[in-house]
């Protein structure tokens, strides 16, 4: 560093001067050599720098960049859905389509989806239980809780009107077997079984005659009538035999008349089969009996097996012709593989549910049957024993013959090789036509 005198003409000042300097010369080696160690230290981190950023540079080289893009891709997918979630639908609240347009008075708008929650929204429904269990009546299927209750109570046994006046009939559609055959003069009367379903009127109710009585033994059921033929032949006395046989009667309990449509007695009286099971809990008839004998069942044919056209018609008199009100027709639907009557040359109507009457199987069975010699014209019906069939299912007419062994058996139905008939699912109708006075026709196959 550069040493500067000031030359004086006091010898005092000089002195002065002289200490001064020694003074600032004490300091000065002090000052350098402070400044010249962080000048040492950072000529040794300048040499030390230029291997550090080789180092670098190395592990930068050694890094794969392409780990790291798929990682990165996806945070950025999230992050962006997030925000879209957040800004575009949590946020954003745009104004409803039925508050920015107008419409023609015509036009019906939907609820704002806000207020479409306020409606009482049905629950979502259970999934349906198979139907695995078989009814030993006509073969139809239904669930495990179905059929629980359904065991749970008898079959009613109900005897409808047929006569012409009685026209249209109320419940037949919704019978699990229904049995026809004559009564008296070229008559017809149905007896209907009721199981699976319970229309609540069916009718109208008429008496009892004793084949019916027989018949509807094989299935000891709850019986609906308004009287019975009562004599002193056991072969007709219907009145004595339903005591005799302890039928669970209840005749007219429950039943009422009607009117409706100029209707007038006896063509006008009316029951319920829920009125039947609920009497029947009270005298303790409500378990399925187990006495009941079950058909075989199966399958309906495809489509492509069936027959194509049938048409049978039933005569149940023919002295007594009644000008063909009791002669049934039964066209077979292939689409729906089942039967539809009609009586009198018109559609058979059931009144309950406006529907066709029809079945999916219809057996014509010839019985024996002769006048009993009385003065009401009762007839005697041969109902056990064995006899000729026809059996009208798939579009297809089977011979064949049929057997009751007595009056608690189930009447049995073969084939013309003897093998038992196995029925489609469904309403089951049985014609009883007369060997010697009735007769069918097959009109068309």
């Amino acid at each position: 560093m550069a040493k500067t005198f000031k030359i004086s003409d006091s010898k005092g000042d000089v002195e002065e001067k002289k200490d001064a300097v020694i003074e600032e010369k004490e300091i000065v080696p002090d000052s350098e050599q402070i400044k010249e160690v962080p000048v040492e230290k950072e000529i040794e981190q300048t040499e030390d720098l230029p291997k550090s950023t080789e180092e670098k540079k190395g592990f930068l080289k050694n890094i794969s960049w392409k780990n790291f893009l798929f990682p990165t891709v996806a945070l950025l997918t999230l992050v962006g859905i997030g925000l879209f979630y957040y800004f575009g639908i949590y946020k954003l609240k745009p104004t409803p389509l039925y508050e920015v347009l107008t419409f023609d008075e015509m036009f019906v708008s939907s609820y704002p989806s806000e207020k479409s929650f306020l409606n009482n929204l049905p629950l979502l429904s259970k999934p349906e239980e198979p139907r695995t269990e078989e009814s030993p009546l006509n073969g139809l299927l239904f669930s495990k809780s179905e059929m629980d209750i359904m065991k749970k109570r008898r079959p009613v046994a109900v005897m409808i009107n047929n006569h012409v006046e009685a026209r249209p009939l109320s419940g037949l559609n919704s019978a699990d077997i229904v049995i026809e055959a004559n009564a008296e003069s070229g008559i017809t009367r149905h007896l209907g079984i009721f199981w699976s379903k319970a229309p609540t009127k069916v009718g109208p109710i008429r008496s009892l005659r004793q084949y019916y009585l027989e018949w509807l033994s094989e299935f000891d059921p709850i019986l609906i009538h308004d009287g019975c033929a009562q004599t002193d032949d056991p072969r007709t006395n219907a009145c004595g035999n339903t005591y005799s046989y302890g039928i669970k009667d209840i005749a007219t309990l429950g039943a009422w008349r009607s009117n409706e449509g100029g209707r007038v007695a006896p063509h006008n009286e009316y029951s319920s089969v829920n009125n039947a099971w609920e009497y029947g809990v009270k005298m303790e008839w409500n378990s399925f009996p187990t006495s009941i004998q079950s058909y075989e069942f199966k399958r309906d044919a495809d489509v492509k097996d069936r027959g194509s056209k049938t048409i049978v018609k039933t005569i149940f008199h023919t002295a007594l012709v009644n000008s063909g009100h009791y002669d049934a027709i039964w066209t077979y639907d292939s689409s729906t593989n089942s039967y539809f009557r009609k009586i009198g040359g018109q559609a058979d109507m059931d009144a309950e549910t406006n529907t066709q009457i029809s079945a999916k199987v219809v057996v014509i069975q010839q019985v024996k049957s002769v006048q009993s010699g009385d003065s009401a014209g009762r007839l005697i019906t041969t109902t056990i024993g064995e006899g000729d069939a026809v059996i009208l299912q798939d579009g297809k007419i089977v011979e064949g013959s049929w057997k009751k062994i007595s009056r608690t058996d189930r009447t049995k139905y073969y084939d013309s090789s003897g093998n038992p008939i196995k029925f489609n699912r469904g309403r089951l109708w049985i014609s009883m036509i007369p060997q010697s006075f009735g007769k069918f026709d097959i009109i068309e196959q």
